[in-house]
């Protein structure tokens, strides 16, 4: 059998190959995703690819991987969600009945109960009894209002207008209420100290409120 040489490539087969529709040069995506497949063949094949890799396949194994990620955020998703959800939370969230009955609760009853979580090591607990006990006791002098509910920038705002000097002493222990029991900060012995300083502070300010009508009486009568 006689081998016939190659026909020669004339320039209308130049043409014609010169067209844009025989160009199979990968484009620069496409070469792009075929590197991510490489490198990702390169961690797992020996695992998932077997021969050849599991990614070769450019543009699909790429897919194929992001699928796998996805699938593996989900769950990840789900068993956060699930413990979430398992977990008790430690400061339920009280109704109007609650809150209406602890405002009406004596300053003696929360002593007892400060004294018993002091007792056990419950400091946290221990933070907020006192402290209701502080705004119990300036309730009952009158030196705020008498209404369930209010919060403590609240309370703040109502005792610097019967007893500004108390203000410094109150917001302290006002806070260190806040850190205990809402931002569920870690608590020992030397906070409850604090806030104990600071609720006889505030207890012994004296009332300024009459003096400054006095004082406004009197400029009005000069």
């Amino acid at each position: 059998m006689i081998l016939q040489p190659p026909a020669p490539v004339t320039d209308d087969v130049r043409r014609v190959m010169s067209d844009g529709a025989y160009d199979y040069t990968p484009s620069l995506p496409d070469r792009i995703l075929e590197r991510i497949g490489d490198f990702l063949d390169g961690l797992v094949g020996p695992t998932f690819g077997g021969a050849g890799g599991a990614f070769g396949g450019g543009v699909g194994g790429v897919l194929a991987w992001l699928l796998i990620l996805a699938a593996v955020v989900a769950v990840v998703v789900v068993v956060v969600v699930v413990l979430r959800s398992r977990v008790r939370r430690e400061r339920p969230e009280r109704d109007d009945a609650q809150v209406e009955v602890e405002h009406r609760r004596p300053a003696g009853e929360w002593a007892s109960e400060a004294a018993a979580h002091e007792a056990a090591g419950r400091w946290a607990e221990a933070v907020r009894a006192r402290y209701r006990e502080l705004v119990r006791t300036l309730v009952d002098r009158r030196q705020l209002p008498d209404v369930p509910g209010l919060t403590t920038r609240e309370l703040r705002v109502e005792l610097a207008g019967t007893t500004p000097t108390a203000s410094v002493p109150f917001d302290e222990a006002s806070t260190v209420f806040e850190l205990a029991w809402y931002a569920l900060v870690p608590t020992g012995p030397e906070d409850l100290a604090r806030l104990r300083r600071s609720a006889a502070e505030a207890l012994a300010a004296p009332r300024e409120v009459a003096l400054v009508g006095v004082a406004a009486g009197a400029g009005a009568d000069g």
